[in-house]
């Protein structure tokens, strides 16, 4: 053969072996999303944006696989009236390939979440979970799945922290050690077919680098738009696989592409701000038609504010609060107690409020969205103090269990161990007495031990006035219509006496 012939076919081979081997190339396109709780979202965007990014995704790659996070059942207003279905609703439209369970889904409790699983056009996947009631995973959920698209298996797994049966006051809910199962799962997926396995969670958990590094999962997703609060800001991993939102109203498209089972995988990741992306329309509709039903309702007006307010994450975790206050005084009120409590996980809206803002239902139902009623208690004073040490326990942490107080004023030292941080403390300006009975007003989810208050079941509970217990946003809508011009001030009832605390 002459040599530009034989350079020719060399050539022509050369090329052949090359579109074969690309045509080999493996990928998968995964729009991943989490903690959206709220349906409109200004001006993070929401579920409505989200829709318009699933389309032109699943239009550019056939393998598009849309994976949602959790962590949105509640809280909202609208789930304080339905526990979370109309979220259902609208991720049918979505269609999620599959969604984590995160700890929001038990906002209220072990059978809602399961009614939420039934009515989902998709899987529920939770890793880590047991009923002792039946031995097997809470009733919905399945433990690991595999979605097949063309040429390729993703393996899914989700685990959950231990924390939710206490914050959550869940009595159905046995969490089995995260790595364990995950590594077990993950095992099974690989025998079944999974060509790229995927962990989702949303809490950090020290493993993560280590299943990563050993190529026991390919991509961990996790969204915490809380995640700058706390004080500890460290990421679990720096792996490429490692993908971790702390926005809100973000999202994240993964692409995925390999060659072959020996070959490494390369992974490249866009987060995307969902405000980027128009509206879709039918979806929009959808979220409008929610939004008009109960519109009525919620725009009575209760009262005036005559200062500013501030309900944002941190400051209804860290310090005394102006609207914690308000809460605690109205329950105070209402009961005719010596002493109110309510812990700071219970206020939700994060908004900042103006002075000469007329406060509607709808305001107050943003707020308080869980469906707590109020519960009156007799209780030691050594009780009672030993609940609000559970509220200062975590404060670091930005924890829900922070408490708001009505009747209460006391120094505390957050430098001090846990357990003895109230250096000083009176009740109505008498030195707390350990073993004189109090009566409490707080919320039936804290008297019976949510968030840590372990210490309120300790009291007896005294029936409430009223032939049927009201619900604390129905208290707090009570008592500030009464006064229609009202303050959110700050009145000096916590004093932190260290360096790390806030007194506003």
């Amino acid at each position: 053969m002459h040599r530009p012939l034989l350079c020719l076919a060399i050539i022509f081979v050369a090329s052949i072996f090359s579109a074969s081997t690309h045509a080999l190339s493996r990928q998968v396109s995964i729009v991943y999303a989490a903690e959206l709780p709220l349906i409109k979202n200004e001006p993070f965007g929401s579920y409505a944006n989200l829709a318009t990014l699933l389309d032109q995704t699943r239009e550019q790659h056939a393998s598009t696989t849309f994976l949602f996070g959790g962590g949105s059942l509640a809280p909202s207003m609208l789930s304080s009236f339905d526990r979370g279905a109309h979220i259902i609703d609208i991720l049918n439209t979505l269609e999620p390939d599959a969604m984590a369970v995160a700890k929001r889904e038990f906002s209220y409790f072990e059978d809602e979440f399961s009614l939420r699983a039934y009515e989902a056009a998709f899987p529920m996947v939770l890793s880590n979970a047991t009923d002792p009631l039946t031995g097997d995973n809470i009733d919905g959920a399945v433990r690991r799945l595999i979605i097949e698209k063309p040429g390729v298996n993703i393996g899914i797994v989700s685990v959950i922290h231990d924390s939710v049966v206490e914050e959550y006051l869940l009595q159905r809910l046995h969490i089995n050690e995260p790595e364990q199962a995950t590594r077990a799962q993950v095992n099974l997926l690989k025998k079944e077919g999974a060509d790229v396995v995927v962990l989702m969670t949303s809490d950090r958990h020290e493993f993560i680098d280590s299943l990563l590094q050993e190529g026991v999962v390919d991509l961990v997703l996790r969204t915490d738009p809380h995640f700058t609060l706390t004080s500890d800001n460290q990421r679990s991993s720096d792996h490429p696989g490692y993908v971790f939102i702390t926005s809100q109203g973000t999202a994240a498209v993964i692409n995925i592409e390999w060659q072959d089972a020996q070959s490494e995988k390369q992974i490249s990741v866009s987060t995307l701000p969902l405000n980027q992306f128009p509206l879709n329309k039918a979806v929009d509709s959808q979220i409008n038609a929610y939004d008009d039903r109960i519109s009525v309702l919620l725009s009575e007006e209760i009262a005036t504010l005559s200062t500013s307010m501030n309900t944002q994450r941190f400051e209804v975790r860290t310090s005394e609060n102006g609207f914690g206050n308000l809460i605690s005084d109205a329950l105070r009120s209402a009961s005719h107690t010596d002493v109110a409590l309510i812990n700071g996980g219970a206020i939700r809206g994060e908004r900042l409020y103006s002075p000469g803002h007329v406060l509607t239902r709808e305001d107050i139902s943003t707020e308080l969205p869980f469906r707590s009623r109020i519960t009156v208690l007799r209780i030691a004073g050594r009780h009672l103090k030993a609940a609000l040490e559970n509220g200062f326990s975590e404060v670091e942490q930005v924890a829900g269990r922070f408490p708001h107080i009505s009747g209460v004023t006391m120094n505390v030292d957050l430098s001090a161990p846990v357990g003895q941080r109230i250096k000083h403390i009176e009740v109505n300006g008498q030195v707390l007495v350990d073993a004189k009975i109090y009566s409490l007003a707080t919320s039936d989810f804290l008297a019976g031990g949510g968030d840590g208050y372990k210490a309120l079941t300790l009291g007896s509970e005294v029936p409430f006035s009223q032939q049927v217990t009201p619900l604390i946003a129905d208290i707090v809508i009570s008592v500030l219509r009464r006064q229609q011009t009202v303050s959110a001030n700050k009145s000096g009832r916590i004093k932190f006496i260290s360096s790390i605390g806030r007194n506003g």
